[in-house]
C-alpha cells in the first residue's frame, strides 16, 4: 500500500463516518437546549468535532492526489500523523463537549495534524 492509496482509503471510510457523526449530532442539537444551548461551549466544541470529522478526511483526499506517485519518508510520516491527527481530534472534540477537562488534550492532535502538513510539503519538494 502506498501513502496515496492509505489516505484515499482514510478519505473514503472517514468521510461517510464524519457525515454520520453528524446525523447523530443533529438529533442533540435539534433541541433548544442541546448541549448547552446554542452558544455554549460543549456545543461549539461538538459542531467544530463534527467539521474536522468531515473536513480532514477531505483533505487527505487531496493530498492524496497532489502527492501523485510521491514515496518516501516524510511522505509515510505524513501519513501516519494525518490519519491519527484526523482520528484524533474529533474523537478530543467531542470528549471536550461532553467533559470539558479534556480541553487540554486539543493540542495533541492539532500539532499531529500540522506536523503532517509540514512532512507533506517536505515530501513533495523532497521528490
Amino acid at each position: 500500500m502506498s501513502p496515496q492509496d492509505a489516505l484515499m482509503s482514510y478519505a473514503f471510510l472517514g468521510l461517510p463516518a464524519g457525515l454520520a457523526l453528524g446525523l447523530l449530532l443533529g438529533l442533540v442539537a435539534r433541541h433548544e437546549n442541546g448541549w448547552g444551548g446554542y452558544g455554549s461551549v460543549r456545543r461549539r466544541a461538538a459542531r467544530l468535532g463534527h467539521i474536522a470529522a468531515v473536513m480532514l478526511p477531505l483533505i487527505a483526499g487531496f493530498y492524496a492526489l497532489a502527492l501523485g506517485d510521491v514515496v518516501n519518508a516524510a511522505a509515510w510520516w505524513g501519513v501516519r500523523l494525518w490519519i491519527a491527527g484526523g482520528i484524533g481530534l474529533p474523537l478530543v472534540l467531542f470528549t471536550a463537549a461532553w467533559r470539558p477537562r479534556f480541553q487540554l488534550a486539543l493540542p495533541i492532535p492539532a500539532t499531529a495534524i500540522t506536523s503532517s502538513a509540514v512532512a507533506f510539503a517536505l515530501a513533495y519538494l523532497a521528490y
